[in-house]
């Protein structure tokens, strides 16, 4: 034999060699329910590629395959291959569809209302975690079934199927609460003590009914257009207590004091020593006697003082003769 001739011999043997030799792939997903040679071992022939070795995990499980286990799969199935070390392994994932809670609390709801049970009422699950893993290919819907609802306890239960058509993959009863749901308006921003709230700073939110507070405000009508006692944060319940008038006497301002009987109007100046809304109670200083008064906030930079047995009179209404009074 040549020297070509014992070389092209050789590089024959070679590649024959290499040719027969599998290797362990990183990882494997699998989207049916066995596990082929192939999703393990690369180098295969076809027909090697494609026999089952073993059953697949569940949707959205792995199977840890060891180098024991992966030595017994290649021997049994005439596959060249060995174990390097214990440390030679494989995970193989079988593909899933996924169907979370929020999908199967949704299934719920719209079973209730198709009911006429529980009009815009919302449920919380039992299991707040329940997923279904349905078989790669499927639809991430539900259908609900042998529905049964506890109106004294506000319970219901159900047969949740998956996916909504076709076979079901999945079939498990649940349980959840019936809750009576309100909206509220809230902030949609972080605003400070004494902002005005617009319409643009409404929201809204969902809130079981039996957690409200008293006096929480249920209405935007009781916040827009009016001012913030104190510091407010945003998507949280608002009291009517933490809403005011707008202020329109300022601590600290200039005003006019009035005082108004049907037979005359008595002014003097003053000066405010808290904020006021129109119609709240202030307290005020005469600049002229130095005298500290209760008085109604009555319009912009004005407050009107209580001659006994009367209510002020609104500044829209303040007409006749005006004095200066001098205390």
């Amino acid at each position: 034999m040549n020297r070509f001739a014992a070389l092209l011999f050789a590089a024959t043997l070679l590649g024959t060699a290499t040719a027969g030799a599998a290797t362990l792939k990183p990882a494997a997903t699998v989207a049916d329910g066995q596990i082929l040679l192939g999703d393990l071992f690369d180098g295969l022939s076809g027909d090697q590629a494609v026999r089952p070795v073993m059953m697949a995990p569940a949707p959205g499980r792995r199977a840890n395959l060891d180098a024991p286990t992966l030595s017994r799969i290649a021997a049994s199935n005439g596959i060249d291959w060995r174990a390097s070390g214990g440390a030679d392994r494989i995970i193989v994932e079988r593909a899933s569809v996924q169907v979370g809670n929020e999908v199967i609390a949704d299934g719920l709801r719209q079973a209730l209302q198709q009911a006429g049970i529980g009009d815009g009422a919302d449920v919380l699950m039992d299991n707040r975690s329940l997923t279904f893993f349905l078989p790669a290919g499927n639809d991430a819907t539900v259908r609900v079934e042998n529905l049964a609802y506890d109106a004294p306890r506000g319970r219901v239960t159900a047969e949740i199927i998956a996916p909504a058509q076709g076979p079901e993959a999945v079939r498990q009863t649940v349980g959840a609460r019936v809750v009576d749901m309100v909206e509220l308006p809230v902030l949609s921003r972080r605003m400070a003590q004494g902002e005005l709230v617009g319409e643009a700073d409404i929201t809204w939110i969902r809130q079981p009914r039996d957690r409200m507070q008293a006096g929480v405000v249920v209405e935007a009508s009781e916040i827009v257009g009016k001012s913030l006692r104190r510091a407010i944060a945003p998507n949280q319940a608002v009291n009517a207590r933490d809403v005011r008038e707008p202020v329109v006497v300022a601590k600290g301002q200039a005003v006019t004091i009035l005082l108004q009987t049907e037979t005359m109007s008595l002014t003097a100046s003053g000066k405010a020593l808290s904020d006021g809304a129109q119609g709240e109670l202030v307290r005020i200083v005469n600049t002229s006697s130095n005298r500290v008064i209760e008085a109604v906030v009555a319009g912009p930079n004005l407050v009107a003082v209580r001659p006994a047995g009367q209510i002020p009179t609104p500044v829209s209404q303040v007409s006749g003769p005006s004095k200066k009074a001098a205390r």
